[in-house]
């Protein structure tokens, strides 16, 4: 049993159907606009599509169930089928052959032979320098007095480009996972002079309480003549504990970041209304934009949702738990809060603009950014950067001459690494082949 798990997991066939799966569904979460007001679906897609797109988490794709599932899935894939793959790999890479019997040589892709005159000890040393030079390591596996053996390796780390890759994909999805399980996205709707820490999510009935209040100081809108906006700026402040420790004028991209939140000028409306609440405490007057909740308890909020204009009725989404419930208040009447010992009567209304922030809180940012860089590294290696191998053996023949028999292997560009092979005997030509002129020493 645990044998098909492992197995299963470590397909790669699993790899691709969870990839082009993955790719599907982010079409599919580019082309519809995610995290929008329920209202603009419906507009757009009317209201039977509406359920179903929801139904399947393709209003809000990368918070979905199924699009963690796929992810956790594919981290699962890479991790099991590094695992499995990677005994193999570093069996190759850190326990090679070095010695190099007779008769290997016709074993490898580049080989060469050439006599040579000179003391086995001198052309032992030249070529062991000549292969540092070219940044290899090299050992002296084999040394006799008739016969050495020499071992030159560079770049055994490139062996492992493919796990760096691995790696870099791992890391990008914990990215990815740590900011659907822990980040959000959502708005807030604040009129001029007003405050609040509650932020609503484009769709559903989850609101989210953050541990200070932004206050909106002043709200400011342009328009072309057509009647198109031409800029809108609010003028912000973070209040925590009851004292302003930060405040900034914020524009389209020019957000308000404060503890790993952003706040961005997102939109604007119009429409501020207040409400009266009354419970045993007494009565309070309470102005809020329209879209934004108030707390009215525990895990309970109200929100207006629209106005008619004629009567001036509010309609008004009453959220308990996550859940929604729609329901109108007519003027200076009073509507009592299901659950609650409050009750709640608009009082006044004023068409004044509001603000519209976009607030958004991605904790994976950094991760993904750090995976991605190491996605990167691991490419250049896994294509760009050759593991390459050289084996000598230095044959003596008599007191003045010697064979030398050398080849390499490289798991890339084995074109460049025969240029290498050929530099190095161009060397060793050049001072102990005859008729060949030597170097000067030095």
């Amino acid at each position: 049993m645990f044998k098909k798990i492992y197995d299963f997991f470590s397909s790669v066939k699993l790899a691709i159907f969870l990839l082009l799966t993955l790719a599907v569904t982010s079409i599919v979460g580019t082309i519809i606009e995610q995290q929008q007001d329920p209202e603009k679906y419906l507009m757009e897609y009317g209201p039977t599509t509406y359920k179903i797109m929801k139904f399947l988490g393709f209003t809000d794709v990368y918070h979905s169930w199924w699009y963690i599932t796929l992810l956790t899935l594919l981290a699962i894939n890479l991790i099991v089928c590094s695992i499995k793959r990677l005994p193999k790999i570093w069996k190759v890479a850190m326990e090679p052959r070095k010695t190099f019997p007779q008769g290997q040589e016709k074993t490898l892709r580049i080989s060469s032979s050439i006599t040579l005159y000179g003391k086995l000890e001198e052309i032992k040393e030249k070529l062991l320098s000549s292969l540092r030079e070219r940044r290899y390591k090299v050992e002296v596996p084999k040394e006799e007095s008739e016969e050495v053996h020499i071992f030159a390796d560079k770049n055994v780390f490139a062996r492992f480009g493919v796990y760096i890759v691995h790696l870099g994909v791992l890391i990008v999805l914990i990215g990815g996972l740590t900011t659907a399980i822990f980040g959000f996205r959502g708005y807030m709707n604040l009129a001029q002079g007003t405050s609040s820490n509650l932020v609503s999510f484009f769709s559903g009935g989850k609101i989210i309480e953050l541990p200070f209040y932004i206050r909106c100081n002043k709200f400011t809108i342009d328009f072309y003549p057509s009647g198109m906006p031409k800029a809108y700026i609010s003028d912000l402040s973070v209040i925590k504990d009851g004292k302003e420790v930060l405040r900034k004028e914020i524009k389209v991209n020019e957000p308000l970041k404060y503890k790993g939140i952003y706040f961005y000028q997102a939109s604007y409306g119009q429409g501020e209304a207040f409400l009266k609440v009354k419970d045993r405490n007494g009565e309070r007057i309470i102005g809020v934009a329209f879209g934004q909740p108030i707390k009215l308890a525990k895990d309970t909020y109200l929100k207006i949702v629209s106005i008619d204009g004629n009567t001036m009725t509010i309609g008004i989404e009453f959220i308990r738990n996550g859940k929604v419930e729609e329901g109108d208040i007519k003027p200076f009447i009073f509507y009592t809060v299901p659950g609650t010992d409050k009750a709640v009567a608009m009082v006044d209304f004023k068409p004044v603009f509001y603000t519209g922030l976009q607030v958004a809180k991605d904790p994976g940012t950094w991760i993904v950014w750090l995976g991605s860089t190491v996605l990167i590294a691991g490419l250049i290696v896994a294509f760009f950067i050759p593991h390459r191998r050289v084996w000598a053996r230095i044959e003596k023949k008599d007191e003045e001459k010697v064979r030398l028999v050398i080849g390499g292997l490289s798991n890339k560009g084995s074109e460049s690494l025969a240029r290498e092979i050929e530099e190095i005997l161009g060397v060793l030509k050049s001072s102990y082949c005859k008729n060949t002129p030597k170097e000067e020493e030095l």
